[in-house]
């Protein structure tokens, strides 16, 4: 998680150009909320204005996951209900990127909501489309949108995606790209994709699929 964390803090931080741009993360209750968690604290401490979204509120974390949550409270993130995130609330140009000619965005948004947890067979949760509607609300609207690993509501085999599916500018993977982000709606909802190796040797995916010998 923290190698996964950091990749998408550096990623972050390149979209968002200033630390004046409000950083808007939403956690799931899974390792891809984790992710999210460990890159609120680098992005927090990076000098940038971070609020965590728990898409999950109430259910008791367990494991690393529940320590990076507890490290990030800890440090003063505010840690609040997703639903109570309000797209109509962002102003457009609060920011401004280094090219002051450039209008800035309202805030980039982090998706740690479900990653490779979600399956083409079964729809979203209600609670879930929610919260999706919302970021693709704030979307609309100016956002910047970062996917952890894949966009909440697509198929990481198959690329099929649920109709209130996260619409992403960039999704951070890991190690090699899902199939699902190469084809289908995938294809079309990941943007730009960006793969880090998380502390692997650069010839794992080789050695793993037995191309070295």
């Amino acid at each position: 998680m923290e190698h996964a964390g950091l990749s998408v803090a550096d990623v972050c931080e390149i979209i968002a150009g200033a630390t004046t741009t409000p950083i808007h993360i939403f956690a799931g209750r899974g390792n891809n909320g984790g992710d999210a968690y460990v890159a609120a604290r680098l992005l927090m401490a990076r000098g940038y204005s971070v609020t965590i979204w728990d898409a999950s509120p109430g259910v008791e974390h367990t494991g690393y996951i529940r320590i990076v949550r507890e490290a990030a409270g800890r440090l003063g993130i505010p840690i609040r209900s997703a639903e109570e995130f309000d797209p109509q609330n962002l102003r457009s140009g609060v920011s401004r990127m280094i090219d002051e000619r450039v209008p800035g965005m309202p805030c980039v948004i982090i998706d740690g909501i479900l990653g490779t947890g979600f399956i083409a067979s079964r729809p979203l949760p209600p609670g879930i489309r929610s919260i999706t509607t919302r970021i693709e609300t704030a979307h609309q609207r100016g956002a910047r949108v970062i996917a952890i690993d894949i966009p909440t509501g697509v198929d990481a085999d198959t690329g099929e995606a649920d109709p209130k599916a996260v619409a992403a500018d960039c999704t951070v993977t890991f190690v090699l790209p899902k199939q699902g982000l190469l084809k289908a709606k995938g294809k079309e909802l990941s943007g730009q994709i960006r793969v880090f190796p998380i502390g692997l040797p650069i010839d794992f995916a080789d050695r793993a699929l037995g191309i070295l010998r």
